[in-house]
């Protein structure tokens, strides 16, 4: 939901309705989205490993990648409140596209971990293992390039001399938004879920 909500209000904003107050709320739920991913993805993480080691899974370390993303996302929520308090807004909103961005492409590899991890755990078979690992390689790769399209994006509308900087800004939410949408949360839940029932 998280990705649909920043992909509308995105879409506002490009049209010219409150552009700047739109867009820094978009960032938020972008920010929002990204940190409920991250933490539930970490206390995947957590669990899985707690069953293959027989730890506690307090006592286990976050994934880097799943670190990664709340960071991302607390940063984003920061920047995106300041930037809606009016804190030199447009530089602010143009930084979280670019940490955003750097925040997908750096936890990219995330779910594919989470989803072998959980394949070896519950000894599923080749087929099933082909048939996750092929849906969680799309979502990377569609991730992959989202993050690095936000990044540049985040770049360019942070240079002064490139004209339209907040158009730049906007266009980087909507696409950091469609990949959350795409290869988030509800994709991670659903391959996740898929190897739960297979459980022994």
């Amino acid at each position: 939901m998280g990705g649909v909500a920043v992909v509308v209000l995105a879409i506002l904003a490009l049209v010219g309705v409150m552009p700047m107050a739109l867009t820094a709320i978009a960032g938020i739920v972008f920010g929002a989205a990204l940190l409920i991913e991250g933490a539930a993805l970490a206390s995947r993480h957590n669990s899985l490993m707690a069953a293959a080691s027989g730890s506690e899974p307090a006592m286990l370390e976050f994934g880097a990648g799943m670190s990664t993303e709340v960071v991302a996302g607390v940063a984003g929520i920061v920047l995106g409140v300041l930037a809606l308090i009016g804190v030199a807004p447009q530089p602010l909103l143009a930084s979280l596209v670019l940490v955003g961005g750097a925040g997908l492409m750096f936890s990219a590899g995330s779910v594919r971990e989470l989803n072998e991890i959980s394949a070896a755990i519950n000894h599923l078979g080749l087929a099933p293992r082909r048939i996750s690992r092929s849906a969680v390689n799309s979502a990377i790769g569609a991730q992959l390039f989202s993050g690095l399209a936000a990044v540049i994006l985040g770049v360019l509308a942070l240079i002064p001399r490139v004209g339209a900087n907040m158009v730049l800004t906007m266009a980087g939410l909507l696409v950091l938004g469609a990949a959350e949408m795409l290869t988030g949360s509800a994709l991670s839940g659903r391959l996740l879920g898929v190897l739960n029932r297979r459980r022994i």
